[in-house]
């Protein structure tokens, strides 16, 4: 296959993912030391960690709002550059409090990103290939995520966890040069839906011309705030969100729980993100094939959001009676593999749903509803963790989690004008 502009894109979009995903993910597997110095039980530490989200949540609409009016790779560079500060101001950091304000500055700079990547992303890419593309680009989530896990782990065997987070300042720094000089800014004309050709039907697309006609008419923030389909999107995202931040955090943990030695623990735990791309892509793929065929993406999605609910809960039951490590990493990586994998069609029903206008606000809507999830998991299993003294009770709780979003999921059918 020959390289195309739009691999460019998607290549430098994934290493802004890894640079992100890097500065924090390294924080759990040093989680344990920040526990220790500032006396934290399980839920605190939990909390600790859960501070970011509240930044990146908060971002997410106005993020969305701002690239819709200034321009997405301008408030996309500005975050990540954003990112590097807070990760400065992590290493620098001498109290709780400062930590705090880090990861919440770091939380609110990363937040800039998921709703303006997507749309350059979706501007981007032929719509025949749209959730692969959707899914390729967000596999850098996931690298990240591995080697923030096991880079942090490592480094923190050698050096402070504070140092840990001046060395992992380089990455955004340089995923900053990068986009800014090769990424180009998409149009902000009001081209109907998300890929480059989104008003032409696909096979079995509802009706197309209609949410083309609504779109050109409906003001901006009102298609978005109103559109059912996207706020269903978001209450089902809930469901890989809360088992992404349950093993993201407490991933080690988990390990650890079975008796695996510490460097190992951040090396299993990084298969949340080795998941992934594999997960992406296969579901991508499976995603526009069938679409292609006539059936619906969000049958795919709620295929996603049912499998994982019955993996997690699968690792809570090998966590509980101390099952083989090789068992609980394949459990780890299979519930990964959907984790990841369920954003590849819910990305792409998004893209297609709404105009290129809109499609920041509409990306920034949609991950602000599923991460209030990121809000609860990380606290809630510490606190099961310090009432019980396992996590197998946050698996579960994880998996009926799951289970509620499986429904969501199937509602969650495009409809013209929805």
């Amino acid at each position: 296959m020959t390289w195309q502009a739009y691999h460019t894109v998607w290549a430098l979009i994934v290493f802004g993912w890894i640079g992100n995903y890097m500065v924090r993910m390294a924080f759990s597997p040093l989680l344990e030391a920040v526990r220790t110095e500032f006396g934290l039980s399980h839920a605190e530490a939990g909390f600790v960690f859960s501070v970011f989200f509240y930044g990146y949540l908060a971002m997410q609409v106005p993020a969305g709002l701002l690239g819709d009016r200034f321009g997405r790779k301008r408030v996309l560079v500005t975050g990540i550059l954003t990112v590097a500060a807070g990760a400065l101001l992590t290493g620098l950091a001498s109290t709780l409090l400062v930590l705090g304000l880090a990861r919440l500055l770091t939380g609110l700079a990363q937040g800039m990103y998921f709703a303006n990547d997507r749309p350059i992303v979706a501007a981007a890419t032929p719509p025949e290939r749209l959730a692969m593309g959707q899914g390729v680009s967000f596999s850098g989530l996931g690298l990240g995520t591995a080697l923030g896990l096991v880079v942090g782990g490592l480094l923190g065997e050698v050096m402070p966890w504070r140092r840990v987070f001046m060395v992992l300042i380089l990455f955004p720094l340089v995923s900053a040069v990068l986009i800014g000089r090769f990424v180009p800014e998409p149009s902000g004309s009001g081209r109907e839906g998300g890929g480059r050709a989104s008003s032409e039907p696909a096979g079995g697309a509802e009706r197309p011309t209609l949410r083309v006609a609504r779109a050109a008419t409906e003001p901006g923030a009102a298609l978005v705030f109103r559109s059912r389909t996207l706020w269903l999107l978001g209450l089902a995202g809930m469901a890989p969100i809360w088992t992404q931040w349950l093993i993201g955090t407490w991933g080690p943990a988990l390990f650890a729980e079975v008796g695996v030695a510490h460097v190992g623990q951040a090396l299993y735990a990084s298969l949340l993100g080795v998941a992934a791309l594999p997960g992406l892509l296969v579901v991508g793929t499976v995603s526009d094939r069938l679409r292609r065929k006539g059936l619906e993406r969000q049958l795919v999605f709620m295929g996603a959001i049912l499998s994982l609910a019955i993996l997690v809960a699968l690792t809570g039951l090998a966590v509980q009676l101390r099952g083989p490590t090789w068992l609980l990493a394949v459990l780890v990586f299979a519930t990964s593999f959907f984790v990841w994998g369920a954003w590849a069609p819910a990305q792409a029903i998004v893209a297609e749903l709404f105009p290129r206008r809109v499609l920041g606000l509409a990306f920034g809507l949609l991950n602000a509803t599923a991460f209030i999830a990121s809000l609860l998991a990380p606290p809630i299993t510490g606190w099961i963790k310090d009432a019980t003294g396992s996590f197998a009770g946050g698996c579960y709780l994880a998996a009926v989690v799951g289970l509620l979003g499986v429904p969501l999921a199937l509602a969650a059918r495009p409809a013209p004008g929805r």
